[in-house]
């Protein structure tokens, strides 16, 4: 729900009229707050028997006629005020809410047109959350936005931003307001709700389950947040939890067929219950043989063990619904198992027919081809699929193996390097069993302990999997316990440990403080720069920069030039290391968080034109990118341009009202007595734990003061 429940609202035009009425209309509506409407009827009647009623009349008998339950009369009161004042404020909301009451949204959007331009924080409320009503939610999600930016700490606005901006599609933006708003009442059941649903549908399952356990928590008979939570688990393959939450669901709504048929489907995808499931969805695709859906769950459940069955329900899937563009896509992956390309093709057509900008769909396609000797389509689907999924690793696998079979080595390395950079240290399997909702609800050092007794059991009955004891020694050490976390490192070492899982021990342990215990890890791990950090916390500056000197140029990233410039600096090199940052284009089309530092690298030096150049070309990459416009401002204020800062920090305000840090930046660059209320925003919103380490505008350098985000 948007809407606050409804009350009588007065704004200030009506409000006006009402101080200028004469005694019996105040004493009318005073009766009509009390509910005594026959008595204010009375009044009201002598009072419009007059041949001219004056337009604080009419709008005084609009309300009346509205909080006496007579809404024919109420509008018509208020139309003819509009006739004499067509901006009047309350007739034009007070009709735009009748009219979606009576189910007229174009009419009551003509009248929210008018309360758009409105500044009143009352009313930019209740106007969005009419567009809301509306299922205008863009609309909206700019109103209010323009009254997050005159009440950034507001929880109500904030919660109401973000869901306007969700149901809008604008996920990012939503889930930025909502974990403001979460961080004003971390136990709100409304923010936990919203906050997780927005994760599930960007994709983050498992920040989408613990937010969501945890409003289950505060309201365990909500069926709308057990049913998010079911579906987010399944999302994050948690399928023993998602029975147990399709359960919990189940028993408040038991009627509802679809959760029936998804529970059987999480429940046959865990361990021990996986005939349970199978027989359940069995029987519902049985009784409900029309549901093309449970058709397409039975394939999906049998097509490693039975595929021309599979084959048959899918079949069943189309026939049903045509349009079911996963049940084509998935009977066609099957018919290319089975060695029949051909008539795999007509599916992935139909399925892209249906949804052209499916990135899974086209990557198949593209395979199909491929194996249907066709290689230049093949390439042509497979770069399709790179732009609509940029962060699909298999699309770049694929398109690299592609490029390089076709003689085009320096493009496809480029490819294959994306696919090194993107793919997962380890493909692990679902958790099947039941406990992370359970984890989601426990404090944090329940949690942990949870966690820790967990993963020592499977480390014992699985000694050689080297993630697994990953996963135990970082516990021990975020748990404190580095006395126990260590010897779980060094058997690294020993075990069959990848470069990958050497390379996140020696992260861990150079994050941790450990640098010489990190060293061994980053040597056999084959990840220089750590390597280099790990060397200059050690041995000094200059065996990091001997470390950096063995690596061959065309592998010195934009992270090199950086790394090199801080050890430069910190050798007292500094003209080496300006010489390095201001290099032509060396920071272009690097991620943004790495322009950033080397721009404030710079702006330590002095070198503030340049600094300012390098994020302007960044920005221009990356306009949404918080962290770049804060460090300009940054920049521009070190600079003694204190105006021009200023200027940028109102902007950033006005974009991203719930964050602090530019609040918080603004106030030191105010005197005492205008700073005081930023910083008691700031404070609000999140600030206050760092306010005392970054009094100084040059500790606005240091990553900590501007919440610097990857």
């Amino acid at each position: 729900m948007f809407l606050k429940p409804w009350r009588f609202l007065l704004y200030p035009a009506a409000l006006g009229c009402l101080a200028q009425s004469p005694p019996d209309l105040r004493e009318a509506a005073r009766l009509d707050e009390q509910g005594k409407c026959a008595e204010s009827e009375l009044i009201y009647r002598r009072a419009l028997a007059t041949p001219s009623p004056s337009s604080a009349l009419l709008n005084n008998a609009g309300n009346h006629y509205l909080a006496c339950g007579e809404a024919a009369k109420a509008a018509s009161f208020f139309e003819r005020l509009l006739q004499r004042l067509p901006a009047h404020s309350n007739a034009n909301l007070q009709l735009a809410r009748l009219a979606e009451q009576q189910k007229q949204p174009a009419r009551a959007e003509k009248h929210l047109a008018v309360l758009s331009n409105t500044n009143d924080p009352q009313l930019l409320f209740d106007t969005g959350s009419l567009f809301a009503a509306l299922g205008n939610f863009r609309s909206a999600q700019q109103l209010w936005q323009r009254l997050a930016i005159q009440k950034p700490g507001d929880f109500d606005v904030l919660l109401n931003l973000g869901r306007a901006a969700a149901r809008a599609g604008n996920l990012a933006r939503a889930r930025e307001a909502l974990e403001a708003a979460l961080r004003l009442r971390p136990d709100n059941t409304a923010v936990l709700y919203e906050l997780g649903s927005a994760n599930a549908a960007s994709g983050d399952s498992p920040r989408a389950v613990f937010l969501l356990a945890r409003a289950q928590n505060q309201s365990p008979r909500h069926p709308g947040i057990a049913l998010a939570l079911a579906r987010a688990a399944e999302d994050a393959g948690y399928y023993g939890d998602a029975a147990l939450a399709f359960d919990r669901y189940l028993q408040l709504q038991p009627g509802d067929l679809a959760a029936q048929r998804d529970r059987a489907r999480a429940v046959a995808n865990t361990t021990a219950r996986r005939q349970e499931g199978l027989t359940a969805l069995e029987a519902y695709a049985a009784s409900q043989p029309q549901d093309p859906i449970g058709h397409f769950q039975l394939a999906q459940l049998c097509w490693n063990t039975d595929p021309e069955r599979s084959l048959a329900h899918l079949a069943e899937a189309v026939r049903l619904d045509p349009a079911l563009a996963p049940a084509h896509t998935a009977r066609a992956w099957l018919l290319h198992r089975l060695g029949r390309d051909q008539d795999a093709i007509a599916h992935l057509e139909t399925a892209l027919k249906l949804n052209p900008k499916e990135g899974r769909t086209l990557d198949y396609y593209g395979l199909v081809l491929l194996a249907l000797d066709r290689p230049s389509q093949a390439e042509k689907a497979f770069r399709q699929a790179a732009e609509i999924a940029p962060a699909s690793w298999e699309v770049r696998l694929h398109l690299g193996r592609i490029l390089m079979e076709q003689g085009k080595e320096q493009e496809a390395q480029r490819w294959l390097e994306q696919y090194q950079k993107l793919r997962p240290p380890r493909q692990r399997d679902p958790r099947r069993e039941p406990g992370m909702i359970d984890l989601a609800v426990m404090s944090q050092p329940e949690r942990r302990a949870r966690e820790i007794a967990r993963f020592r059991s499977m480390v014992a009955a699985r000694p050689d999997d080297a993630l697994l004891r990953l996963h135990l020694a970082n516990l021990l050490l975020a748990d404190g316990k580095e006395t126990d976390a260590l010897p779980e490192f060094q058997a690294l070492l020993t075990r069959n440990a990848d470069k990958d899982v050497l390379s996140q021990a020696g992260r861990a342990l150079l994050d941790a403080g450990r640098p010489t215990q990190a060293l061994p890890f980053l040597e056999r791990s084959g990840t220089p720069l750590d390597h280099a950090i790990a060397l200059l916390q050690t041995a000094g500056a200059s065996a990091a920069l001997s470390a950096l000197d063995k690596i061959p140029a065309p592998e010195q990233s934009a992270e090199f030039l950086l790394l090199k410039a801080r050890i430069l600096h910190s050798a007292g090199r500094g003209d080496e290391a300006l010489q390095l940052l201001t290099a032509p284009h060396s920071w272009r089309g690097a991620r943004p968080h790495l322009v950033e530092q080397a721009a404030l690298l710079l702006a330590a030096h002095g070198r503030y034109r340049e600094a300012e150049q390098t994020l302007t070309h960044a920005i221009t990459d990356a306009p949404e990118n918080r962290g770049l416009l804060l460090a300009e401002s940054v920049v521009l204020a070190l600079e003694k341009r204190t105006a021009e800062s200023i200027q940028r920090l109102r902007r950033i305000e006005e974009r991203w009202p719930e964050w602090d840090r530019p609040y918080h930046l603004h106030g030191l660059l105010l005197p005492a007595k205008q700073a005081a209320p930023l910083l008691r925003t700031a404070a609000a919103l999140g600030a206050a734990n760092s306010a005392p380490a970054c009094r100084n505008l040059r500790d606005w350098l240091s990553p900590p003061c501007r919440g610097a985000e990857q």
